[in-house]
């Protein structure tokens, strides 16, 4: 008798050990790697996303649907489909996807058919040419879930990235069905396998063993010489449009191919997202060289001693810390504490010395931390325009050491949810949270092969071990004792040097008055004889001390200047968050004009092109409007019509409502006020596209919404209202979506900065901006309405 497992096992196997469709796909690339091919090819062919689907399977079902309405007809589920068509999707490949439907008569036919073109049309591949399969090996070594095919290979030296035997489990998170289709060098065919998860389904009470899965031989190869191996998942159950498969690509994906060596990545990896090809970015150089302080280092062995040898930088002063411990200072530095029962204080821990055998299975590694002061960040040129893009850029790789093994990332060190260096625990325990992950961008590389540093199975950090310990309490030393202690020591001298200075400014009014006491005595001495000499030296006594007064009162407007920041963030931001709805604008009108020329005819092409000169004339409006912005004229007021601005924002937006369906309803008329027209036309700007992104949403949601915004004067009561029929807002949020930093989109796609600055110039004017108290006006139990009030 021996153990046996249900079918479903796999199932619940698959989605403990593979944790997210990133993490996924790169275990495929892994396996790629480690199969030798030079390059790895992923193309994705989505013809209808997930989402598209499910609206489709929403209208069969009726979901979202007027009760009132008769059932949806065929035709229009189609229509359904066809909106729901990707922009970059070729004609051919969806052309091919509806004919399947040609013959739909009703909607449980259509309904089965839109599954199976689904999952016949929409498929992920990674392909490579590495040494492949053959048909034994898919028996033997592929379809034996946690075979250690690779294990000894490590043992003796090899540098497999993975030696578990569960990678291959990460196709079933991405999708229902695999084919895998390989071939190794002399063989005269290809091999498939096809693999329905299905099968191992939780309504299925079945034993592993029962479900049949057989590898079989496939057409002939045109070239014995050809190797390599295709892995192709369908039946998709993720989302894989373009927007989601460009943000996995250039976000997760781009940290786990050692993103510090440029162009790293696209030289292993060849993406594709239907006719897109999509690239991986790397991190900056010019960002790194931008740090504030860093750290550069290696442990290394000099006949058999350890030796880390190294620099800590605060590049901002100018002060440099050299690393050169070794033998005994590196046992000291990995040294454990161990709770001693019963003790107190410092005695409640005992030091325990690391084997000396550990050190030598962790082996030489590497380091580069970068931190960065996002206070004071500035511009980096030939990479950002602004401080705040700055910040955007470390925020893309920040979040501690991430950490490599021959140059792939060994997750999840480095990931929001994970701390391994305490940089945040010990951050948030001080004042002035220094050092914390989301100001450090860093690796740290290792060549210790699995048998010292092994895995876990679940990719969620390695195995403790004594090896393991070492690497962590190095790197502790490095940021908490050496890199740390250094910004401290430097700021907290320079805070001295800045008080001091302050001090030596008012100095003078010391000297001063022993300059007017000498001068009392000298006019005593000499008598009247002397008055004039003595009337010079006073006059030129007052000349300077009126001098270092003026010097102070300088000081002193520098300084209130500096503390008025909150004025220049307002501007600032605002001229930020106006150019960037421009430029979207502009990005997505010529895009778009671009896609017309290469998916119509020869002769359609001049209405292409009539129609983006149409676009740019309504954006012309809106660059014009932020020129009222810049320069002398932000700080101007004029007297003008609020009715002809209302009208020029709303015409400038024309283009962008007629896109979204949304119908605009507006009553303005004639209203003459003095104010700043840039910063009207701001306020009005950023409430516009606040409504603008929530109808989005709303439609998505909501099936057979009808999108609409009312904007109206009231010349009586001197206000502005404008209100959407989206989602609204909750009552008790009324005042906190108009502080810094509050948001309800999306991580990483709203800055909260809108309402705030848009209030902040209200108040600019002595104007009030807030959410109307009226609830339900358009949602039950949500406010929708905001006032610009002129008369208050």
């Amino acid at each position: 008798m021996s153990f046996t497992f249900a079918a479903r096992t796999l199932l619940e196997l698959g989605k403990e050990l593979i944790s997210s469709d990133e993490v996924a796909l790169y275990e495929l690339i892994k396996n790629s790697v480690d199969a030798g091919s030079p390059t790895v090819r992923i193309v994705a062919r989505i013809v209808l996303d997930k989402s598209g689907l499910q609206r489709a399977m929403d209208t069969i079902a009726g979901i979202g649907r007027d009760p009132k309405l008769p059932p949806a007809t065929p035709s229009e589920v189609l229509d359904v489909i066809r909106g729901a068509k990707p922009e970059n999707s070729a004609h051919e490949h969806f052309d091919a996807f509806m004919a399947q439907f040609e013959n739909a008569q009703d909607l449980v036919a259509l309904r089965d058919q839109l599954h199976e073109a689904y999952s016949q049309h929409n498929w992920l591949e990674v392909h490579d040419s590495g040494s492949g399969m053959s048909l034994d090996d898919l028996s033997e070594i592929f379809l034996r879930i946690g075979t250690r095919s690779r294990r000894a290979d490590n043992v003796s030296g090899a540098q497999y990235l993975g030696d578990k035997g569960v990678g291959r489990l990460s196709a079933m998170r991405l999708g229902e069905r695999l084919r895998v289709t390989t071939t190794k060098s002399g063989e005269p065919s290809w091999h498939e396998l096809d693999i329905d998860w299905r099968q191992f389904s939780h309504d299925r009470e079945m034993d592993i063993s029962d479900v049949v899965v057989e590898p079989a031989d496939g057409e002939l190869k045109s070239d014995s010489r050809l190797q390599g191996t295709t892995i192709r998942i369908s039946d998709l159950t993720g989302h894989w449009g373009l927007d989601r498969f460009r943000e996995l690509l250039q976000g997760k994906i781009a940290r786990m191919i050692d993103p510090f060596e440029a162009g790293a990545a696209n030289r292993l990896l060849e993406v594709h997202h239907n006719n897109t090809r999509v690239l991986v970015p790397s991190v900056p150089q010019s960002l790194l060289k931008a740090a504030h302080a860093s750290a550069h280092g290696e442990l290394k062995f000099e006949d058999g001693e350890p030796v880390l040898a190294g620099t800590v930088a605060y590049h901002r002063y100018g002060q440099t810390r050299i690393l050169n411990q070794r033998g005994a200072e590196i046992y000291s530095i990995t040294q454990q504490g161990v709770k001693r029962r019963g003790k107190k204080g410092h005695a409640a821990f005992q030091n325990v010395a690391i084997r000396p055998d550990a050190l030598a299975g962790l082996g030489p590694f590497k380091f580069d931390i970068y931190w960065f002061n996002r206070r004071i960040v500035e511009p980096v040129p030939s990479l950002t325009g602004t401080a705040s893009e700055t910040r955007e850029q470390v925020a893309q790789w920040s979040g501690g050491p991430m950490l490599y093994r021959y140059g792939f990332r060994v997750l999840p060190y480095g990931e929001p949810q994970d701390d391994w260096l305490n940089l945040d625990v010990v951050a948030f325990g001080e004042s002035g949270f220094k050092l914390n992950r989301q100001q450090v961008i860093g690796r740290v590389r290792v060549w210790s092969p699995h048998t010292a540093l092994s895995e876990q199975t679940n990719r969620q950090g390695l195995v403790d071990s004594d090896a393991a310990s070492a690497l962590r309490t190095i790197m502790m030393w490095v940021l908490h004792v050496e890199l740390r202690n250094l910004i401290n020591e430097v700021d907290k001298s320079e805070q001295v040097s800045k008080r001091q200075a302050e001090e030596k400014t008012l100095a003078f009014r010391e000297t001063q008055h022993e300059v007017e006491q000498a001068v009392s005595e000298l006019r005593a001495k000499l008598g009247v004889s002397a008055r004039p000499l003595v009337d010079r030296v006073t006059r030129g006594v007052n000349t300077l001390a009126e001098q270092c007064a003026a010097l102070i009162g300088r000081v002193d407007a520098a300084v209130k200047e500096l503390t008025e920041e909150r004025e220049k963030f307002v501007y600032l931001a605002g001229i930020g968050l106006m150019t960037e709805f421009i430029f979207h604008e502009l990005d997505r009108s010529v895009g778009h004009t671009l896609r017309l020329l290469h998916d119509t005819r020869r002769d359609d092409s001049a209405a292409a092109i009539r129609s983006l000169e149409a676009q740019l004339v309504t954006l012309q409006k809106r660059i014009s409007a932020f020129d009222e912005l810049t320069g002398e004229k932000r700080q101007s007021k004029s007297t003008f019509d609020l009715a002809d601005l209302v009208n020029d924002v709303l015409s400038s937006h024309s283009n962008e409502f007629r896109r979204h369906r949304i119908e605009m309803m507006k009553d303005t008329p004639s209203l003459r006020i003095k104010a700043n027209r840039g910063m009207v036309i701001q306020i009005l700007e950023n409430l516009l596209s606040n409504s603008v992104y929530w109808l989005k949403q709303q439609e998505k949601y909501q099936g057979g919404f009808d999108p609409r915004i009312w904007v109206k004067i009231d010349p009586i009561e001197k206000t502005v209202t404008v209100d959407d029929n989206g989602p609204g807002i909750a009552p008790e949020r009324k005042e906190l979506i108009f502080q810094p930093f509050i948001t309800s989109k999306p991580a990483a796609q709203g800055r909260g900065l809108g309402l705030y600055i848009s209030r902040e110039l209200a108040q600019h004017h002595d104007w009030q901006l807030y959410l109307d108290a009226d609830v339900g006006l358009h949602r039950a139990g949500r406010l929708s309405r905001f006032v610009l009030d002129m008369g208050a």
